[in-house]
């Protein structure tokens, strides 16, 4: 499936307009004429534990009885709400905080910092601030919670790799975090910025691959890595994603080399899963100049093909 956004929509929401809109079913929420039948005192902040796009097809199933207000996708931050602002969601697990919350899902998985995106931060604390100001809740950690804070909570999310720091420096703007004054793609494509020796096929074969096209070769006992060539614009500090098709079969642990200032650094990753999106592999020192700064390697210990599709390098 093709992932979902504004644009996939042909109806945006009337209470945020950066939103699509598409309405969950109406057996997973309470219809309500908030805010006078209830304040609305809290934002509730979510990890689905699981995708965009599977998220908004669960909570259009009738019999998922559950639903969230807003939902944010990780690669991008694109926003799809699914329940009005005036109604009651069921997200919370207690009747009391439904009534006076508003609900936003994030796109992936407690126990992976990748899914933490640059661009979902931005993306949901900008609803937060908006949806804040619009219902007078104070920008506060006492009524900006996470879902393990909602008082009866058995649910654990956001989770220890949710960056409640910087979210609040987002929505708060008290304390400007660091801006993104740099950032680079390079594609498997890219004239002149992608070498790979003869061993290294090119593939269509998956849809998640990022532009027209993606290399495989077989895992070996050697390096012979595919590298991306980058001009870095000063020595700081960076954060390097990759972008890959995940597909069952592939390479379970593909070693990417990131080259710093301290010396080459190796980063494994299960290419079989989390495709089709920008996935972090790190921040790292990464000195000025045009050369070499990111490879994928060959020398995996599992099999299946190991892939090198594109890489996006950030400074921070």
């Amino acid at each position: 499936m093709a992932p979902l956004g504004t644009g996939d929509f042909g109806t945006l929401s009337t209470d945020y307009g950066p939103a699509a809109w598409v309405p969950a079913n109406s057996s997973n929420y309470t219809v309500s004429s908030r805010e006078s039948a209830y304040p609305i005192n809290y934002i509730v902040i979510h990890t689905m534990q699981g995708s965009y796009a599977g998220s908004i097809s669960w909570f259009q199933n009738a019999a998922a009885g559950t639903s969230a207000h807003y939902l944010l996708r990780s690669s991008d931050g694109a926003v799809t709400q699914m329940v009005r602002d005036k109604d009651i969601a069921w997200h919370a697990g207690n009747w009391t905080y439904n009534t006076q919350s508003i609900g936003i899902e994030h796109e992936g998985y407690v126990d992976s910092a990748s899914w933490y995106t640059d661009a979902m931060y931005r993306s949901s604390a900008a609803l937060t601030r908006f949806l804040c100001d619009k219902y007078g809740i104070p920008k506060t950690r006492n009524n900006i919670i996470g879902h393990n804070q909602v008082p009866g909570a058995t649910h654990t999310d956001p989770g220890p790799n949710w960056n409640w720091t910087y979210y609040m420096q987002l929505v708060t703007g008290g304390t400007t975090p660091p801006p993104t004054t740099w950032s680079t793609v390079v594609d498997n494509t890219t004239a002149g910025r992608f070498t790979a020796s003869a061993n290294w096929s090119t593939s269509t074969y998956s849809a998640q691959r990022y532009g027209a096209d993606y290399r495989y070769a077989n895992p070996v006992a050697a390096s012979d890595a595919a590298w991306y060539k980058v001009n870095i614009p000063a020595t700081a500090t960076y954060r390097v994603e990759v972008w890959y098709p995940a597909v069952a079969g592939y390479n379970t642990s593909t070693p990417y080399i990131v080259a710093t200032t301290s010396g080459n650094q190796t980063v494994s990753v299960n290419q079989t899963a989390n495709g089709g999106a920008w996935r972090s592999l790190g921040t790292f020192t990464l000195a000025a100049g045009d050369a070499n700064k990111v490879g994928v390697s060959r020398w995996s210990g599992s099999t299946g093909y190991v892939i090198a599709d594109a890489v996006r390098i950030t400074r921070v």
